[in-house]
């Protein structure tokens, strides 16, 4: 059944959306003015049925009231012939009613002493009943009786005086109507009465829905199709001020906006083709730099492997000098104690003795000598400005920048400090840094490179240089070793694990402090630390220049 049920439900869905909107209107409003109509007469009969109701309890209560009167004004004793004549007299008036009986009381109690024909068998006076009669009321409702489904019964009673004392009572049964037999009555007129109403609303609503909502709905569409074809001029006429006029106001204004847009776009047009044809003529004079800017920068890749083989080669005699040095000092020792050892006549072990200390201290000769070669040059410091310095290793370094598409930020105080310092082993300092990043940065990262001046009540005024790149950075294991001496992370070849160990001596032979921070995925900073120059107890400030920050555009 709930299948079937279903079944219907979606037919008629795919029905109502096959139909057009007016038709669906009409449909749906027809619907619900006949259920509004139907529950209208609903709510009326049952309204009707209590007033008629209402009025048959009204016309018995008076009926057994006047007979009451009536048999209150008859000689005693009272004919029982005559009684129940009255009380067919009553019942005949009264379609409705059931059954008329009278009352005696006899001794406190009350005995029926005439009733008109009916075949209902006479109950006993309710005794809230008879206390009501005995209080004096003119009459008495009983509660409603239901006998069947569509019957109920009303019982009403009316007290009989003589003498101005209680002598017996009048009891009326009436048969009230029930609300579907009063609704029954008018049902033929209600019926075409909601069937009248419900075709003139249809008729109506399917005539003002056509001008109403379709005449605005198809100029609309008639509009918009223009448009779709490209006239932008198209637009819909204004003649409600409903929401369908609203709706054409709005759909002018669209069409008012896209023809500016399009205005604006072929003037950005005719000003993109004039831009390209300026363009145009400055790419070739920057491929010739290109091209020079090439050359330079392998002559700065040359000069950075000489560099990392000198400091590799450093350190390699560093290391020799550790483990040569220790045993030779015990070699020339032991030959010491064996000379002293010697008794004097011994003079062919002497001279052993004094050939082995010869060529000891030969050896030490020679690796001093290894020592001085590779040892760099005694630093000569001078005052530095920083920022120039920097702008010359930007003007080196662009053409590498661009080379492996990485944006370089620079961002440089304009009155920085000078330094005391080398530049010459600055330069290769600010150099490593830069290829530590070029290295460690993909394709559309940025480096960026910025100055800035600190005051500290300690030490005075501290310039520093940060270098920053948005590159895969380091895990804490690979930073706890960038600083030793070998230690690499690079492809073989290509790295000899000394250029922060360089960067790290020449930062502390300027009087300074670097600090990294770095973490896996977020890129790296080094920030370097240098005093600032004093002349006569106040920072040496360089010249104020501006200095915008430069760009290093991506590759391609």
């Amino acid at each position: 059944m709930r299948q079937l049920v279903a079944h219907v439900s979606g037919r008629f869905m795919i029905r109502m959306r096959s139909l057009s909107l007016h038709t669906k209107t009409t449909l749906l409003t027809s619907a619900i003015t006949l259920a509004a109509l139907s529950v209208f007469v609903v709510l009326i009969s049952i309204r009707v049925a209590d007033d008629v109701r209402g009025e048959q309890k009204e016309l018995a209560g008076l009926q057994a009231v006047n007979l009451a009167e009536h048999i209150s004004q008859m000689p005693s004793p009272r004919d029982p012939q005559e009684l129940a004549r009255a009380a067919a007299l009553v019942k005949g008036a009264r379609p409705d009613a059931v059954s008329v009986r009278i009352w005696e009381r006899v001794g406190g109690v009350f005995v029926e002493v005439a009733a008109s024909a009916t075949s209902e068998p006479a109950d006993e006076i309710p005794e809230e009943t008879k206390a009501a009669l005995r209080g004096g009321l003119a009459s008495k409702s009983i509660s409603v009786r239901p006998t069947s489904a569509r019957d109920s019964l009303y019982r009403v009673f009316a007290p009989v005086t003589e003498g101005g004392r209680l002598s017996g009572a009048v009891e009326v049964i009436e048969r009230l109507d029930d609300a579907p037999s009063i609704a029954m009555r008018y049902e033929q007129s209600a019926i075409w009465l909601a069937l009248a109403a419900v075709v003139l609303i249809t008729i109506a609503t399917y005539f003002l829905f056509r001008r109403l909502v379709y005449g605005p709905v198809g100029r609309l569409l008639s509009a918009m199709g223009r448009a779709k074809a490209g006239d932008l001029q198209a637009e819909a006429p204004l003649r409600a001020g409903d929401e369908l006029g609203l709706l054409s106001r709005e759909f002018n204004s669209l069409i008012a906006r896209l023809r500016e847009m399009t205005e604006e776009r072929e003037e950005h047009s005719r000003l993109l083709q004039e831009l390209v044809r300026e363009a145009t003529s400055d790419i070739e004079q920057q491929r010739q730099q290109l091209e020079e800017a090439y050359l330079l920068r392998e002559q700065m890749q040359r000069r950075l492997i000489e560099l990392n083989r000198l400091a590799a080669a450093g350190q390699t005699a560093a290391q020799f000098a550790h483990e040569v040095g220790t045993p030779l000092n015990l070699i020339s020792g032991h030959v010491q104690l064996l000379r002293a050892s010697l008794p004097p006549d011994a003079v062919a072990a002497g001279k052993r003795l004094e050939t082995i200390s010869t060529q000891i201290e030969r050896i030490e000769r020679i690796v001093r000598r290894m020592l001085d070669r590779t040892r760099p040059d005694t630093t000569e410091m001078e005052r530095l400005d920083l920022n120039a310095l920097l702008r010359r290793i930007f003007d080196a370094t662009a053409p590498a920048l661009e080379a492996q598409g990485v944006r370089l930020r620079a961002s440089l105080h304009q009155s920085l400090p000078h330094i005391n310092g080398d530049a010459d082993r600055l330069q290769q300092v600010f150099l490593n840094l830069i290829n530590n990043s070029l290295d460690a940065t993909r394709e559309g990262g940025e480096l960026n490179v910025s100055t800035f001046l600190k005051h500290d009540d300690g030490d005075g005024p501290q310039v520093f240089v940060d270098f920053a790149d948005t590159g895969c950075g380091m895990t804490p294991e690979v930073r706890a070793h960038i600083f030793d001496p070998l230690y690499t992370t690079k492809e073989r070849g290509r790295g000899t694990g000394l250029g922060l160990v360089v960067v790290s001596q020449a930062i502390s032979d300027h009087g300074g402090s670097l600090e990294v921070e770095s973490e896996t995925g977020q890129g790296t900073r080094f920030r370097l630390r240098f005093p600032a120059a004093t002349r006569h107890g106040a920072p040496d400030e360089a010249p104020a220049v501006a200095t915008a920050d430069q760009l290093v555009p991506q590759k391609g």
